[in-house]
């Protein structure tokens, strides 16, 4: 006779180590399965960080890289070889990063093609972005929980946004405000290449996407690789905070940070959504 204990699944969670122009890194757990979305500080920084909020680095299993720019792999090699991670990328990713190269596991990731990691299922789609082979990635544990990652890319495509749809949880770029970034110091070429379609998503372009996004079952939002140039925490909080009033979501609104982690935000099974105000809901750390 089998003996059904009805233990409940292990909570699916993420924290985001820090994110910005200096470096990008997240980290999704599940139970004992944990791994990383891109490793763009040194390998001493995320392990510190790693440390910091309750995981052993060598628990990590694999990276999972959203593109080859250094701010999202410049430790990912380094902390491999530490700990015996396998870094996942497209072949792209892997070839213009010369991680393929290195003396450290690598494996192929295909746009479109789910992929089985550790305990989770990977679904990598194309992104717009000025990159060799660029993703985004949603993120299911074994109890179909789901969160995605949609960082560095320069417009809300309808291929990305259409993997995007029915998530716990959203990890979106609010890279600039567009009228700090036409009045702030970058030059005019600069500026060009962040507003444009290969670029970085605004404020305004991650909400009116996101918009698109919200359903009862969303249950938290948080705002990835600010500019400190040309963003604030506030405008990209209040945009993105109008879109879910306006639409009765109670979604919370996270705000990462370059310097800090975010607290860790885990998906919680039929759990009312406290509501609040977008201000309150912001997480400041510095």
């Amino acid at each position: 006779m089998q003996l059904h204990l009805g233990l409940a699944p292990a909570p699916l969670r993420l924290c985001v180590l820090g994110s910005g122009s200096s470096g990008n890194s997240v980290v999704v757990e599940s139970g004992s399965h944990r791994v990383l979305v891109d490793a763009g500080f040194a390998c001493r920084q995320i392990e510190k960080r790693l440390l910091a909020v309750g995981v052993d680095p060598g628990s990590i299993s694999a990276i999972v890289l959203t593109h080859e720019h250094g701010d999202h792999v410049r430790g990912a090699a380094r902390f491999a070889k530490r700990h015996g991670a396998v870094i996942y990328g497209t072949r792209g990713t892997l070839e213009h990063s010369r991680l393929a190269a290195r003396p450290v596991p690598t494996r192929e990731l295909e746009s479109s093609r789910p992929q089985r990691i550790d305990g989770f299922l990977l679904h990598p789609f194309k992104v717009p972005h000025d990159a060799r082979e660029p993703i985004g990635l949603v993120i299911e544990d074994g109890s179909g929980r789901r969160i995605g990652v949609a960082c560095d890319l320069g417009a809300a495509s309808r291929l990305a946004w259409a993997h995007l749809a029915d998530l716990d949880g959203l990890v979106v770029e609010t890279n600039h405000d567009l009228d700090m970034l036409r009045n702030g110091p970058y030059p005019w070429h600069l500026k060009q290449r962040v507003a444009s379609r290969h670029g970085h998503l605004s404020n305004r372009e991650a909400a009116e996407g996101l918009a698109e996004l919200i359903s009862d079952r969303l249950q938290w939002v948080v705002l990835y690789h600010l500019s400190r140039t040309n963003n604030s925490p506030v405008l990209a909080a209040e945009a993105i905070g109008r879109v879910l009033r306006e639409s009765g979501s109670r979604a919370r609104v996270c705000v990462s940070e370059q310097l800090v982690p975010t607290p860790w935000l885990a998906v919680e099974d039929g759990a009312p959504v406290r509501e609040t105000a977008p201000s309150a809901a912001v997480h400041r750390s510095a």
